[in-house]
């Protein structure tokens, strides 16, 4: 009943769009924007900051004033503003349903919605204008020296940690970097394994955490978490991941001191940036059977705007006009080649790079394709604080501070403790 009532809104939401877009609305006097985003990649950064400068000069009557904090995640730094009274006018999506339940984000302008072909619906209400489907999470690696130690791209889990043993044997560099001194970083690795080991035992694991089915100490998802430590207890992992950062993963790669990283097709652009002539190639980590489950596909992502910008004419016809911009093709091309990820609109779009055709026709031939853990929505959706509290336990993983055991019954006791005011299953936190 719910799948079809979901259904049901959002034919009903499509049917609402059926008008051309209307004619560009400007601001009927100087305004200013304040922007929200994630910096965490510094690809990224510079899209964004590329963007910013060309809209400015393309509407001089709108300024961007980027109010995002440099030291503190992503939704702290949000919370951080919100709790001032600053909550910014243009936010890049992330926890929409968030926001949303806190009545912070406004629903998009269905004018806006008629750009892209599958708006994301929560709750029966579209909050974001999604600008990228994303591509496959999997390993980069050394190509050159692949080749030269006869190494060959893994197709089942065994032949993985088969490689990264003769990797270590090898003793030229390490198997892996991490750059765990950023925890969402985390995120790339626990995902996967996340992906392999637990929700290909349970699609609906988190909807059954909440309704007491499932726990954090089951076996299965014991087994998942050991094998993702093991990768850092066996000596896979570069040493010095709790101070490697993020923004470092990609010189690793190419100056040689370790042969693969996990993480997502952003990395494409990093790594050419670090080097341009360096060789790397790209794998997707299979299952044991050869199976092969991917993270990836349309989400809640992009853009959205809060309600106190919806309710300031000229604040909204300047946002509308930066989503505009952003998707319009010469812009939208540029987005989507820089930062490797597939495109939400029409836009016929051509890469120019086989890693990243190979990560599309992955996503195509995977036997399962999902949202990270901590993307969904519905009764699926993760409380908000579990997210990095779970990525915290898995870097005492990684050290040898905790055991899985351990690890595990403190997320479960987490876990318990977040569910009394967060439970979509029964409606707790909802309002």
């Amino acid at each position: 009943m719910k799948k079809m009532l979901a259904l049901v809104l959002a034919l009903t939401m499509m049917l609402s769009m059926t008008a051309a877009l209307a004619e560009d609305v400007l601001p009927t006097e100087d305004v200013e924007l304040t922007f929200f985003c994630g910096n965490g990649d510094v690809k990224g950064n510079e899209v964004t900051e590329t963007m910013i400068a060309n809209f400015e000069a393309e509407y001089p009557m709108i300024t961007i004033n980027n109010v995002t904090p440099t030291a503190s995640s992503f939704s702290e730094g949000l919370k951080s503003l919100d709790a001032v009274g600053e909550f910014p006018d243009l936010i890049e999506a992330r926890d929409v349903p968030v926001w949303a339940r806190a009545g912070k984000i406004a629903e998009i302008d269905p004018e806006l919605l008629t750009l892209i072909k599958e708006p994301t619906i929560y709750n029966g209400k579209c909050y974001n204008v999604s600008t990228n489907s994303v591509l496959p999470l999997g390993f980069f690696y050394n190509k050159a020296y692949f080749t030269e130690k006869g190494f060959e791209e893994p197709k089942t889990y065994q032949e993985f940690i088969d490689l990264c043993q003769a990797i270590k044997d090898d003793g030229q560099m390490s198997p892996i970097v991490v750059g765990a001194a950023d925890i969402w970083h985390m995120g790339f690795s626990w995902m996967q394994w996340y992906i392999n080991y637990v929700t290909t035992q349970d699609a609906d694991f988190i909807k059954h955490c909440y309704t007491g089915e499932a726990k954090w100490t089951d076996d299965y998802v014991a087994n998942a978490f050991t094998k993702y430590a093991d990768l850092y207890l066996k000596g896979y992992v570069d040493e010095g991941f709790m101070s490697t950062s993020d923004s470092q993963i990609a010189s690793f790669l190419v100056t040689g001191k370790a042969a693969m990283f996990i993480s997502g097709s952003h990395m494409v652009a990093n790594i050419q940036d670090a080097d341009p002539n360096f060789e790397f190639g790209w794998f997707p980590l299979y299952n044991e059977d050869g199976s092969l489950n991917s993270y990836g596909g349309p989400g809640l992502n992009g853009w959205m705007y809060s309600v106190d910008c919806a309710a300031d004419e000229d604040k909204l016809a300047a946002a509308k006009l930066w989503i505009k911009f952003w998707l319009r093709d010469d812009n939208y091309s540029y987005y989507l080649t820089t930062m490797t990820v597939a495109p939400t609109t029409d836009i016929e779009i051509t890469y120019d790079n086989e890693i990243t055709n190979k990560m599309i026709a992955t996503l195509s031939s995977a036997n399962t394709v999902e949202q990270g853990w901590n993307a969904k929505w519905g009764e699926n959706e993760i409380p908000s604080a579990f997210r990095n509290f779970a990525y915290k336990v898995a870097q005492e993983w990684a050290t040898g501070a905790k055991t899985i055991e351990q690890g595990l019954q403190e997320m479960q006791t987490e876990w318990d403790v977040e569910i009394q005011d967060f439970n979509p299953v029964t409606g707790v936190g909802l309002e």
